[in-house]
C-alpha cells in the first residue's frame, strides 16, 4: 500500500543532509560513485530508518544526530481508513493526501522514535504552537495574579508591624496616665504637645487597621489562587530540576559518544556498569520530565479557569475541554508508530547471509532454528519451489522422487533464465535438492529425514560449497529475492556492490534478476560497474560524491538524474565506460557509408542531428577514441574494403591530423571525392553546431550565460561531453526534444552538416 519514493538523510556518517532524492519510479535506483563517496552509507541510513538501531560509528564528529524522512505514495482516501476518529479538521487534511512522510529521529541515549513529518506535522504542530500561545498567555497572567498576592501579603506584613508600633505608643502614654508616680510630673511645654496627638494616633491605628482588614478579606478571597501558584511554583521547580539533570546526563552521553568514537567501540557495553546507570537514569529522567511537562501544562490551564472564578471540580472538566479543543488526540509520534506499521520492508542483502547448505535436517527447517547453517537459503529455496512439509508425507517414495525431481527441472529452468554462464562451451549448471534419511551410523539422528542440495554439471555433481564463489554468490543472490518477492508484503531490498565476484556476463545477469521482481520489490543498490548500469534508463541513476573531492572529511552530496552533468568524471566512470563504447549493435558496415569522426561526444551529437533532420541516408557514424586515434581507425576501414569518409573540425589538433591523413591514408588522388570533410572554421567541435541558446536550453540545461564558443565553454569547465551529449541523444530520439525546439542558427548549421554528407550512398 505503502511506495517509497523520496528519502532524505542528515548528520549520518559524511552526509550532513542529502536534501530530498527522490527513486526511479520503476522501482529500480542506482547509485554510482568513487569509493568512501558515501553509497554504502545511503543504503545504511535507509535501512537504519526501519531498524530505528545505530552505534556511535554512524555519528558525525560534531556528536549531531542523525534523522532520516522517507516519503511514501498512498492511494486517496488511505489514511482516513487506518486513522480512527481523527477529528474534523485532521480527516479534512488527510482525505486529499496521496502521500505521507515518516521520519525517525534519534536522541542522546542512540534510542529512537518514528514520527509523522510533512504536511501532517505542520498542522499538529500548529495546534502545539496555539495550545503553547494559550498556556504563555495564561502563565502571564498567573504570574501577575501570584506577584499581586505577593504584594499584598508585603503590604499586610507591612502594616501589620506599623500597627504593632503605633499600639505601641499609644499604650505608652496611657501607661504613664495611670501608672503610680512618687514625684509628680514636672508640667512643660511637651505636654500639650503629646496630649494633642493622641487622638491622631488613635485615627492612624484605625485606618492601618482598616487597610488591613481590606487586605486580609482580599487575600481571603485569594486563597485559592495562592494555592494553585504555590502548586504552580513546586511543579515547575521539579520540571527545571529534572530539565537540569537531563542537561547534565545528555553532556555525559555525549561524551560517552565521543570516546566511542574515537575507539570505535559498539555501544552496547554491558560490562561497564557506571555507563549503564547512566542510560537508566538519562532514561528515567526523560520520561519524569515529560510527565511532569505534561501535568505542567494541565495545571497551567486549570490555573486559567480559577482565575476567572469558577470552583475547582469545573475548572477541572474545563480544562478537558480546552485540552481537546486545541490538541488532537494524535501527535506526530502516535502517528508516526501507526503509520510505520504499514511501512514496507527495508533490507539489507548480505552477500553470503544465506548460502545454500550441503545438507540440514528438517526438523530445523520445521522449527525454525534460524542458528544452524544454512537455515535461510534452505527456507528460501522451500519458498521458491512452495513447498511445505505435507509435501515430504508423500506415503509413495516413488511418487516423492518423482515430483522431487520435476521441481529439479523447474527450478533450472527458472534459474537458467537469469544465470547465463556456462562451464565449458555449452554446459549448464542444474539446482538440485534430494530428500533423503539418516542410517543407524548416525546415531539419535538414525531415520531422521534430511535435505541434501547439489549443484551439477554434465562433469561433476558437487556440493554448493564446492562450487565457485561467482556461481554461490548468484544463487544465494537469485534465491533471496526471488523467495522474498514470493512473500505478500512490499519491501525495499538495499544491495550494495552486488556481483562483485561475477563475470561481466554475469552481472547483466544481475540486472535481469531485478528487472524480474521490480513490480514486488523496490531495489536501492550501489556499483562501480558499468555492467550494472543501463545507459538507456538514466533515470535510475544517483551520483554520490564528496563536496570537496580531495578530502575525505569533506560531506556527501548527491546528484540526480538532471544534475549528473555536474558529478565530477571519477564519479560518472560506469557511464563513461558505458559512453566510451556506444555502438552496440552498430559499427562498421558495408552497407552503409561509414563516417569517422574524433571521438563519442560527437557520436551523439551528430547522430541527434541527424535524427532531428530526418535524414534518410545510408550513414553509419563511427567515433574514434580521440584524434589521434583516427588514422589507425582509417587504416582498418582501407583493410576491410570498407568504403569512409573523415568529419574533421576547425581546431589544432584536428588541422594536424588532416595532413597526415592526407600523407598516409588518402595519397592517392583517383578518388573522384574528397574523403576528407572539414567543416566551417566556426565550428571548432560538434558542440558548435548548436547555437549558444540552444546549447545551454537543449544540453547543459542551465540559465547561466554563455560568452564563449560552445567548445571553449565544455574545456574551461571540464564538463563530462559523453553523459551531457548521450543524454542530449537519449531526448531527441523519446521525442523529449523536436527540431522546432531550436533556432534558426541552430537549423541552419544542421543544414550546413547534412548538406556535407549528400553524394555519400
Amino acid at each position: 500500500m505503502m511506495k517509497l519514493t523520496a528519502f532524505r538523510i542528515r548528520n549520518f556518517r559524511s552526509i550532513v543532509d542529502t536534501g530530498w532524492q527522490s527513486l526511479s519510479p520503476d522501482n529500480i535506483t542506482c547509485l554510482i560513485g568513487q569509493n568512501e563517496s558515501g553509497k554504502t552509507s545511503v543504503l545504511e541510513g535507509l535501512k537504519v530508518f526501519y531498524t530505528g538501531k545505530i552505534t556511535e560509528d554512524v555519528l558525525r564528529s560534531d556528536l549531531s544526530l542523525p534523522e532520516v524522512s522517507c516519503r511514501f505514495t498512498i492511494p486517496a482516501g488511505w489514511l482516513i481508513k487506518v486513522t480512527d476518529n481523527p477529528g474534523t479538521e485532521l480527516k479534512e487534511l488527510l482525505s486529499g493526501l496521496t502521500h505521507v512522510e515518516l521520519t525517525r529521529t534519534w536522541i542522546a541515549d542512540l534510542s529512537s522514535l518514528i514520527i509523522v513529518s510533512g504536511e501532517i506535522s505542520q498542522y499538529l504542530d500548529s495546534l502545539e504552537d496555539a495550545w503553547r500561545l494559550y498556556l504563555g498567555d495564561v502563565t502571564s497572567k498567573l504570574e501577575q495574579e501570584i506577584n499581586q498576592i505577593t504584594v499584598l501579603e508585603t503590604t499586610l506584613s507591612d502594616l501589620t508591624l506599623k500597627e504593632t508600633d503605633f499600639k505601641s505608643r499609644i499604650s505608652g502614654k496611657d501607661g504613664r496616665k495611670r501608672g503610680f508616680r512618687l514625684f509628680p510630673r514636672k508640667t512643660d511645654s511637651h505636654k500639650n504637645e503629646n496630649t494633642a496627638q493622641d487622638p491622631g494616633l488613635k485615627g492612624q491605628l484605625n485606618e492601618i487597621r482598616e487597610k488591613k482588614e481590606n487586605i486580609s478579606s482580599e487575600l481571603a478571597g485569594k486563597q485559592l489562587m495562592k494555592k494553585t501558584g504555590d502548586t504552580w511554583k513546586k511543579i515547575q521547580d521539579k520540571y527545571n530540576a529534572l530539565d537540569n539533570h537531563l542537561a547534565e546526563l545528555s553532556v555525559k552521553l555525549e561524551e560517552r559518544h565521543q570516546k566511542m568514537t574515537l575507539l570505535m567501540r559498539p555501544v552496547d557495553d554491558n560490562d561497564d556498569i557506571e555507563w549503564k546507570e547512566t542510560l537508566d537514569d538519562y532514561r528515567k529522567t526523560r520520561n519524569e520530565r515529560d510527565l511532569r511537562k505534561s501535568e505542567l501544562d494541565s495545571h497551567i490551564a486549570l490555573s486559567g479557569y480559577l482565575m476567572e472564578g469558577m470552583n475547582e471540580a469545573d475548572a477541572e472538566r474545563k480544562v478537558n475541554e480546552i485540552i481537546q479543543s486545541y490538541k488532537s488526540q494524535y501527535n506526530s509520534e502516535i502517528l508516526g508508530k501507526k503509520y510505520f506499521e504499514y511501512c514496507p520492508v527495508f533490507e539489507l542483502f548480505e552477500d553470503f547471509g544465506s548460502l545454500l547448505p550441503n545438507r540440514i535436517d528438517m526438523e530445523d527447517i520445521l522449527t525454525g532454528n534460524e542458528q544452524v547453517e544454512g537455515f535461510k537459503a534452505a527456507r528460501n529455496f522451500l519458498a521458491i519451489a512452495q513447498l511445505d512439509y505435507s509435501f515430504f508425507q508423500q506415503p509413495s517414495s516413488r511418487i516423492l522422487k518423482q515430483k522431487i525431481e520435476n521441481l529439479n527441472l523447474s527450478l533450472t529452468r527458472n534459474f537458467l533464465d537469469f544465470w547465463q554462464q556456462s562451464v565449458g562451451r555449452n554446459n549448464k549448471i542444474h539446482i538440485q535438492f534430494e530428500l533423503d534419511h539418516y542410517n543407524s551410523s548416525y546415531g539419535e539422528k538414525a531415520g531422521k529425514p534430511y535435505l541434501e542440495f547439489w549443484i551439477k554439471d554434465e562433469g561433476e555433481r558437487l556440493y554448493p560449497k564446492q562450487r565457485s564463489r561467482g556461481v554461490r554468490w548468484f544463487l544465494s543472490f537469485y534465491m533471496e529475492l526471488k523467495a522474498s518477492a514470493n512473500i505478500n508484503k512490499k519491501m525495499v531490498l538495499l544491495v550494495d556492490e552486488p556481483g562483485i565476484s561475477l563475470h561481466a556476463r554475469a552481472q547483466e545477469d544481475v540486472l535481469k534478476v531485478f528487472e524480474d521482481i521490480k513490480d514486488k520489490i523496490q531495489v536501492v543498490y550501489t556499483t562501480h560497474s558499468p555492467h550494472l548500469v543501463e545507459i538507456n534508463k538514466l533515470h535510475r541513476v544517483l551520483a554520490v560524491q564528496r563536496d570537496d573531492l580531495d578530502s575525505l572529511r569533506s560531506t556527501t552530496r548527491i546528484l540526480d538524474p538532471l544534475r549528473l552533468s555536474a558529478a565530477s568524471p571519477d564519479t560518472l566512470t560506469p557511464l563513461q565506460s558505458i559512453l566510451g563504447n556506444p555502438m552496440a549493435g552498430e559499427g562498421f558496415s558495408s552497407k552503409k557509408f561509414n563516417l569517422v569522426i574524433n571521438d563519442t561526444g560527437s557520436f551523439y551529437i551528430i547522430n541527434a542531428i541527424i535524427h532531428l533532420m530526418g535524414y534518410k541516408g545510408k550513414i553509419s557514424v563511427i567515433p574514434s577514441t580521440n584524434v589521434s586515434s583516427m588514422p589507425l581507425l582509417c587504416n582498418i576501414l582501407m583493410g576491410w574494403g570498407l568504403e569512409f569518409a573523415v568529419l574533421l573540425f576547425e581546431n589544432e589538433k584536428e588541422n594536424m591530423i588532416r595532413g597526415t591523413l592526407k600523407e598516409t591514408i588518402f595519397k592517392t588522388e583517383n578518388n573522384s571525392r574528397d574523403m576528407i570533410i572539414r567543416m566551417p572554421e566556426k565550428f571548432h567541435n560538434s558542440e558548435d553546431i548548436l547555437s549558444t541558446l540552444d546549447f545551454k536550453n537543449h544540453i547543459l540545461k542551465t540559465r547561466e550565460g554563455i560568452i564563449v564558443a560552445n567548445s571553449e565553454y565544455v574545456r574551461d569547465k571540464e564538463i563530462p561531453r559523453n553523459f551531457i551529449f548521450s543524454r542530449f541523444l537519449s531526448d531527441v530520439k523519446t521525442g523529449l526534444i523536436n527540431i522546432s525546439d531550436f533556432d534558426e542558427e541552430s537549423i541552419e548549421n544542421f543544414r550546413v552538416l547534412i548538406d556535407l554528407f549528400k553524394g555519400f550512398k
